[in-house]
């Protein structure tokens, strides 16, 4: 906004408030007498000096004085008041940008919170985007704050903390507060921990009956950023029935990541579900302090111990000590779904070149880091003619060989996706939790020890099976992919040392970073 466009209101207001003001002067004080006797109620004037009742409307004076007080507009003053504090309140609405919320008092906002509107239950509404506003600015005091999160935390009669139309309501307002260095001593942490996350688990809309399902855990959380928990997901009807069963899935999730990928789970047949699919997750969380994520951020290892995934951290609490938090998602059960088997392929020397180049970024690292490591690669690439019609499973090893010719693997990750493109353009593309062994992959970056490094790139066939689930997820046609990748190839590792901020892993495994195993058993 201009500088003449920000003053402009001001000034025409203050120009309009000067001629109101004058008017509401005048009906109050301008009708004086003058030292003319007159009428207090008509303003007829008095013919002689001892009369004391008007000719004309009958009024009669008490006194002499009477005949000459300043007579008082008071419906005229009214009207100008009026339209003073409506010109005061547009002219304000207006260097407001329009909004009609910018006027009303805090305490009146939250208190009609859960009244909100909002636009077919998915855009945030006006009263909460301008209690949004006033958090960000500081413009809400302690107390304000304190009421504010007691009603986030409690939600409503409509919105029950955690579902659609809470997060419609209230989770702008929680993604503004947690922005901010929340610590956990601050009343504010420990209010937002107390609302449950939204764990989504999307399943192929179809897929074959008997078959192991792909699916696709996400996790949305309104902690404070820096918290890290562990999931456990079961089958809610096995707890309703005071069963105790294993977790279908047990996996660690932080809500500071780099990249917010969701993670790869495989579900029971569909034919082996209950008849409610209704999974339900068990999740301990911790809160780690948000000043060492920055630091972290900036490279700088902070002081303490490293947690389960290796990245240090200062001293937290463990999962167990914290209140448990339950949160159940209902699936949707998956369509029969007849696939063709797809044959294997071993490629041909361009493709086998292509996917090289794939992986031609290499091993990354980070310095002051415990867990420094990452791969990088490029899956545009694979959206070349030459995949069409094509299941991508990769198995990427990090393989040193030593003096005497011995080959160990150093690390190993899994990666698949489609070939070719998709209906919307670049298919995504998913990997699992990695393997390594963080200390001999120093030496990766040390050519004085003797050994040498190549990176070896398979295909994996139940890989190849995770990319044919994708297909379905991303709105494809799974029949057309009649072959997946077969080969092996190798290339020399390239080897980076990174300046940029540190890469932050969204899931781990809870038991801590597993190691490559002698052969290859897959995890997705």
């Amino acid at each position: 906004m201009s500088s003449w466009a920000s003053w402009e209101p001001w000034l025409i207001g203050g120009f309009i408030a000067l001629i109101l003001i004058g008017f509401i002067t005048r009906a109050m004080f301008g009708d004086r007498a003058r030292g003319q006797p007159r009428c207090f109620r008509c303003g007829h004037a008095f013919g002689r000096d001892d009369q004391m009742t008007c000719t004309e409307c009958g009024w009669t004076a008490r006194s002499p004085r009477d005949r000459l007080r300043t007579r008082r507009h008071w419906r005229k003053a009214l009207l100008g008041g009026v339209l003073l504090f409506s010109s005061a309140a547009l002219i304000r609405l207006q260097a407001a940008g329009g909004n009609p919320m910018f006027l009303a008092p805090d305490r009146l906002l939250i208190m009609l919170l859960p009244l909100d509107p909002t636009a077919d239950g998915t855009l945030q509404g006006p009263i909460a985007e301008e209690l949004r506003r006033r958090l960000m600015i500081d413009e809400l005091d302690e107390a304000e704050v304190d009421l504010l999160f007691d009603r986030i935390a409690t939600g409503d009669g409509w919105a029950t903390p955690g579902s659609d139309a809470w997060q419609t309501r209230y989770g702008g307002l929680v993604n503004a507060w947690r922005s901010r260095l929340v610590r956990p001593g601050d009343p504010e942490a420990a209010t937002l921990l107390s609302i449950p996350p939204r764990i989504d688990i999307e399943v192929p809309g179809e897929w074959p009956l008997d078959l192991t399902v792909p699916a696709e855990l996400d996790v949305e959380d309104w902690w404070p950023i820096g918290t890290e928990c562990v999931i456990e997901l079961r089958w809610k009807h096995a707890k309703d029935d005071g069963t105790s069963s294993p977790p279908i899935a047990r996996i660690g999730y932080r809500n500071r990541a780099s990249v917010g990928r969701p993670h790869s789970i495989q579900l029971p047949p569909v034919n082996q579900w209950p008849k409610k699919p209704t999974i339900e997750a068990t999740v301990r969380a911790r809160f780690v302090d948000a000043e060492a994520i920055l630091l972290a951020d900036a490279g700088i290892e902070a002081i303490g111990e490293p947690d389960q995934d290796g990245e240090m951290l200062p001293d937290v609490p463990p999962f167990a000590s914290m209140p448990v938090i339950r949160s159940s998602t209902t699936l949707l059960r998956p369509l029969d779904l007849v696939l063709p088997d797809a044959t294997a392929w071993t490629g041909d020397d361009a493709t086998n070149e292509a996917i090289r180049e794939i992986f031609a970024p290499g091993l990354r690292r980070w310095e002051k880091m415990s867990r420094p490591y990452a791969i990088r690669f490029d899956f545009r690439r694979a959206a070349d003619q030459r995949f069409e019609s094509t299941l991508l499973g990769f198995v990427v090893e990090i393989v040193e060989r030593m003096p005497d010719g011995t080959e160990l693997v150093r690390r190993r990750s899994r990666i698949w996706m489609p070939g070719g493109m998709g209906p919307n353009g670049n298919w995504r593309s998913r990997w699992g939790i990695s393997e390594e062994e963080a200390d001999a992959l120093a030496r990766a970056f040390d050519p004085t020890p003797g050994s040498s490094w190549f990176m070896r790139i398979r295909g994996d066939a139940r890989l190849a099976r995770l990319a044919r689930a994708s297909v379905v997820n991303q709105g494809g046609d799974p029949t057309v992919f009649n072959r997946w990748w077969a080969g092996e190839v190798t290339r020399p590792l390239r080897t980076t040392d990174e300046t940029r901020r540190p890469f932050i892993r969204r899931w781990f495994h809870p038991d801590g970073v597993r190691t490559p195993e002698a052969t290859d058993q897959p995890r997705p």
